[in-house]
């Protein structure tokens, strides 16, 4: 998209007049004038394009038939070409402006068509197409492309522009943007221009030429409990109940967070309460008679049904706190979870961490462990292979309820079972 000499910018006068300022340089003298519309003010900036592209040219006698204005228009034209560096003649441009060019709506202003963006996103989050996180988002940068371009003509937003707020710092910081957060604004912004060029207020979407950054792919382990810290997690909840209220009353009862934690802990379910997977699990996923938790599509963040084996600790765990009088999610959840996690210290996602590194520890199987997870087998060697050892694994797997106990247990098809006694053995006794 070729600069423009001469700009068009909203301004306002001392007098509180709002006016259109064209904007510019030309013989060598500053150009500043200001018009009451638009049209008068994208008229005075085309004429004075044409004047600075006639400056140079070198005038010969030849016979045309074409008129005083359409000479200069095409002089004025060849003259762009140069100026552009490209060595295309005029007919071919003509050719390539009538196959390509989309007329853009000049009078559509960024906030307005942020706003418009903004409802459609709305709407689609509503339809089930946009996940909550997903949306909010989006609507931030897009309030901040607003506060930052203001009353800007869509169209006439420039790549160079968008660079410079990409590079501007965010919020608070002075730093630089990462990578990562350019490449994720770039994206949201690009969609949002895609959607201009589909209304016609932009002829082109100007995101298509500034750069997406190359990432470097961290290969670190994940984060992770030890057998004793899960332990020592999971018995401690049996007696949070929260904090006290004015009225002597408590935020919930002791045992309350079990559910929601185990669930996390020892199926590995993704633990947005809000809009994740154990937001949406409901008690009839979990299914006692086959010892397997159901995630149905409609549920899982990458829209694909999985099984979860229901170990034989987590069943116990259920079996202490029901979910008929403990719901995974309780009363004043987020309190709780908020003020769990700040005691504890707990890391993003590290229950569903350890649950998938146990997983692999006991029984050996990035295939089996990508099923129950909902992660590729290249994710699962990549950050979970050789976390954790057997003998961790299974003091892990043993984690029961207070005063609960497990009985001599076995592994079979990914999963612990009761050790079996043979008849010898139990004649012998």
């Amino acid at each position: 998209m070729a600069k423009q000499r001469f700009k068009i910018t909203p301004f306002t006068n001392p007098s509180g007049v709002k006016v259109f300022r064209v904007s510019g340089t030309l013989d060598g003298k500053t150009i500043r004038k200001n018009f009451s519309t638009r049209n008068e003010a994208v008229t005075c900036r085309d004429e004075l394009t044409v004047k600075f592209l006639n400056e140079k040219s070198d005038g010969q006698t030849v016979w045309t038939t074409l008129t005083h204005d359409q000479n200069r228009d095409a002089i004025s034209a060849i003259n762009m070409l140069k100026q552009g560096g490209s060595n295309k003649t005029l007919s071919f441009a003509v050719q390539y402006l009538l196959n390509h060019y989309r007329e853009a709506a000049e009078t559509m202003e960024v906030g307005a068509a942020v706003e418009e963006y903004k409802a459609v996103k709305a709407l689609e989050f509503d339809r089930g197409l946009l996940s909550r996180r997903q949306e909010r988002a989006i609507r931030i940068e897009m309030d901040k492309l607003k506060e930052y371009f203001g009353a800007h003509i869509v169209g006439e937003v420039q790549p160079a522009q968008i660079v410079e707020y990409l590079n501007a710092p965010l919020g608070r910081s002075k730093e630089v943007p990462t990578i990562k957060t350019w490449n994720n604004r770039r994206g949201y912004l690009s969609t949002f221009f895609k959607f201009c060029l589909g209304k016609k207020y932009v002829a082109e979407n100007p995101v298509l030429e500034i750069e997406k950054f190359k990432e470097k792919k961290s290969r670190g382990t994940a984060a992770t409990f030890s057998a004793d810290q899960a332990r020592d997690f999971m018995h401690a909840l049996e007696s949070y109940r929260g904090q006290q209220n004015k009225d002597g009353s408590w935020w919930g009862k002791p045992g309350c967070m079990v559910p929601y934690f185990a669930i996390t802990l020892f199926a590995g379910i993704r633990p947005d309460f809000k809009d994740g997977e154990i937001g949406k699990l409901s008690q009839d996923d979990i299914r006692s008679d086959t010892g397997v938790m159901l995630v149905e599509p409609e549920v899982s963040k990458v829209n694909e049904k999985r099984t979860v084996k229901v170990q034989p600790n987590l069943r116990m765990w259920l079996d202490r706190y029901p979910l008929d009088e403990y719901p995974i999610i309780p009363t004043r959840m987020r309190d709780m979870w908020v003020d769990i996690r700040k005691e504890y210290h707990l890391p993003h996602d590290v229950l569903r961490h350890t649950f998938i590194s146990m997983t692999v520890g006991a029984f050996r199987s990035v295939g089996d462990a990508s099923l129950q997870a909902g992660n590729s087998e290249a994710v699962i060697r990549k950050h979970y292979l050789d976390l954790k050892s057997v003998e961790e694994a299974d003091k892990f797997w043993g984690i029961v309820p207070t005063g609960m106990e497990l009985p001599p247990m076995e592994k079979k098809d990914g999963r612990y079972v009761p050790v079996v006694q043979k008849k010898d053995d139990k004649d012998a006794k």
